[in-house]
């Protein structure tokens, strides 16, 4: 990722040294070994201790105050064996650069980062990285949150999407997990990963889990035909299948089956056919797709949630392309609702859609004003 000249100068104190253990490694390591690589150079140049105001404002907690769930990682069999490929990787690969602290320390800053990670997204929300921010990290989970991080480069805003009755950090809530999960899907995730049990509204709200899983006017047939499409499609992405294969794969699956539009697992695979549609470029298919997935969008996720701005944003671009520009302007002034909340106006996604309705306005008066000729 390319932070800028001034980002690499303030970088180089732990690059340099991560530079030369990196050397060493002939494949790449994944982003979580290569966090859990930097962190514990940071810690041994005695950064756990430090507040960096320079990288977070406001600047209120260091590393060392982080919780590592030791204890936790312990019992954990799946969560023991990666600490143990990631400290195998350190000790193989560091001797004679770095006198490596004990393995109880190395658990300690493995657990305070597993527990800790935010996964960075690019200007268009899709992952790009992980890290780990010491203030935000101590904002709590809720499945219907009332705030939204979103980045620029490495830069992390938390952002209230929700009026918050009061100035505590501790009635500030991010998502942990997917909005478009399940309770019992969200249960397991927040519990393996983060090792608590939820019991915010949406985890009690049965009647929008049963919408969720709902198979009415529809059978058992349909929704296992649909989780192993999903199976496919998840396969065939990291394949790097040809994008036409997996929309014809997705279209069949979806031309089969009749589960209602709010069931989750059928928005999850049409939105996969709306992002194989565009990589495809069949920007009629990809409309329709985002036609049938937006009420469910709506309805399945939290107010001011990114995605369904971006989604807006995508059916105002391919509604202009068709000339539906009084319905693409429509979209576009949802999406630019959205994301003024969500990620504010110094975003990307802000300033593409605010450039879009500009070019969008300028067809629409050209349109009008043909019309008025003729």
């Amino acid at each position: 990722m390319y932070c800028g000249v001034n980002c690499q100068r303030e970088d180089w104190k732990i690059h340099k040294t991560e530079c030369k253990i990196m050397k060493r490694v002939p494949n790449v390591p994944t982003d979580s070994i290569r966090l859990f690589l930097r962190l514990i150079i940071r810690f041994l140049k005695g950064d756990g201790k430090q507040k960096h105001p320079n990288d977070e404002s406001p600047c209120i907690r260091t590393f060392n105050d982080l919780m590592s769930h030791r204890d936790e990682i312990k019992a954990d069999q799946t969560r023991s064996e990666l600490f143990r490929i990631a400290a195998d990787f350190v000790r193989g690969y560091t001797h004679g650069i770095l006198q490596l602290p004990s393995d109880d320390v190395l658990l300690e800053i493995f657990g305070k980062m597993v527990i800790n990670t935010f996964t960075i997204a690019d200007e268009l929300l899709q992952d790009v990285g992980v890290a780990v921010y010491t203030s935000p990290s101590v904002l709590d989970h809720r499945c219907w949150p009332n705030a939204v991080a979103s980045f620029d480069g490495i830069k992390v805003t938390v952002r209230a999407v929700d009026n918050i009755g009061s100035d505590s950090l501790s009635d500030v809530y991010l998502s942990y997990v997917d909005p478009l999960a399940t309770i019992e899907e969200r249960q397991e995730q927040l519990q393996q990963q983060y090792y608590f049990t939820c019991n915010c509204a949406r985890c009690t709200n049965l009647e929008m889990n049963a919408k969720m899983c709902s198979i009415e006017g529809s059978n058992e047939g349909d929704l296992a035909r649909v989780k192993d499409c999903l199976e496919k499609v998840e396969t065939m992405r990291k394949n790097k299948n040809n994008p036409k294969e997996i929309l014809e794969l997705c279209n069949k699956c979806l031309n089969e089956v009749k589960l209602p539009f709010g069931n989750v697992y059928l928005v999850r695979l049409v939105g996969k056919a709306f992002d194989a549609a565009i990589d495809a470029e069949q920007w009629e298919e990809a409309l329709q797709f985002g036609i049938k997935n937006y009420k469910a969008y709506s309805i399945l996720h939290p107010p001011f949630n990114p995605c369904v701005g971006y989604l807006l944003a995508n059916m105002g671009k391919l509604l202009m392309l068709f000339g539906r520009l009084s319905e693409a302007m429509l979209h576009f002034r949802k999406a630019l609702e959205n994301f003024t909340v969500s990620l504010g106006d110094s975003h990307y996604l802000y300033r593409q859609v605010t450039e879009m309705m500009a070019q969008c306005e300028a067809e629409l008066a050209h349109s009008e004003a043909q019309g008025a000729i003729s």
